[in-house]
């Protein structure tokens, strides 16, 4: 059987196929980023917690490097651009300066050995410290 040219059948090949589909995933990939994205927030504080000491708050809102003494030696930690991160840590492992940067609110690392954790404080978080995931 052959389709003549306005015969209202259409006929894909397999690239028509992939191409579709690709688009398909894209517009949804988009999607969610763009719409679940914008409702997790923006941070706009650096909280730090060094042993039994009381938190303190820092803004990310200036670009600037802090230094801490922990139990077994020297953390630093970088904020910049409205992120924060360790960048040196006098632990062994290094597993917090691997973690990378902070940038939405909720996100945490610390390092263990040195008893120093970060956290990223904003409009709002991601996950909520009582009942876990919103």
């Amino acid at each position: 059987m052959t389709n003549a040219p306005g015969s209202g059948t259409i006929h894909f090949k397999g690239t028509d196929i992939i191409i579709i589909l690709l688009a398909v995933l894209l517009c949804v990939w988009l999607y969610f980023s763009l719409w679940f994205g914008q409702a997790i927030g923006k941070a706009d504080t650096l909280i730090v917690q060094i042993d039994d000491q009381s938190p303190t708050e820092y803004s990310l809102k200036n670009d600037r490097l802090l230094k801490f003494n922990g139990r077994i030696g020297t953390s630093l930690i970088e904020i910049k651009q409205g992120k924060a991160r360790f960048i040196h840590s006098s632990c062994r492992n290094q597993f917090c300066v691997f973690h990378g940067w902070l940038t939405t609110p909720g996100d945490t690392t610390a390092c263990l050995p040195n008893r120093i954790s970060i956290t990223l404080k904003g409009y709002a978080s991601e996950y909520d410290a009582l009942a876990g995931e919103r």
